[in-house]
């Protein structure tokens, strides 16, 4: 869903990126609920659970990079127009603007550590049976 509503435009609407982001993480934020109704004994229904948490987890990285690569061509862009153009104010105050929004974006993989880790512990705490260090997504 979210990967289809990812474009250029929704990189610079840091709101709509966040709710992307947040819809995304849902699997995590209901980490504990879902633990307590899956079958924490079962190796099948943990290694499901871990494969829906793996495949969220891309898809939050795939979005975190979709992004940083739109913004770094933006501003790739800007930097060579403002080169060409040293005073150029207009340029200069959208490439600071832009810079900034990439620092949030990017600021989002500091975030995806943490809600990684803490969903991984908890996981680990539950899923006794499910091996996860073959298959260990980077926290």
């Amino acid at each position: 869903m979210a990967e289809k509503q990812l474009n250029p435009s929704t990189c610079y609407n840091l709101s709509f990126f966040k709710e992307i982001m947040k819809e995304l993480r849902r699997v995590d934020d209901n980490i504990i609920p879902r633990m307590n109704s899956t079958d924490t004994h079962s190796e099948k229904a943990c290694g499901e659970f871990f494969s829906q948490l793996a495949q969220s987890y891309r898809k939050r990285e795939n979005a975190v990079d979709y992004c940083l690569k739109v913004m770094d061509e933006q501003i790739e862009k800007k930097t060579k127009l403002l080169e060409e153009d040293p005073d150029d104010y207009e340029t200069k105050s959208s490439l600071f603007s832009d810079e900034t929004k990439r620092r949030m974006i990017a600021n989002e993989l500091v975030v995806e550590d943490i809600v990684r880790a803490r969903s991984l512990q908890v996981f680990k705490t539950k899923c006794k049976v499910f091996d996860t260090s073959s298959l260990e997504v980077k926290p």
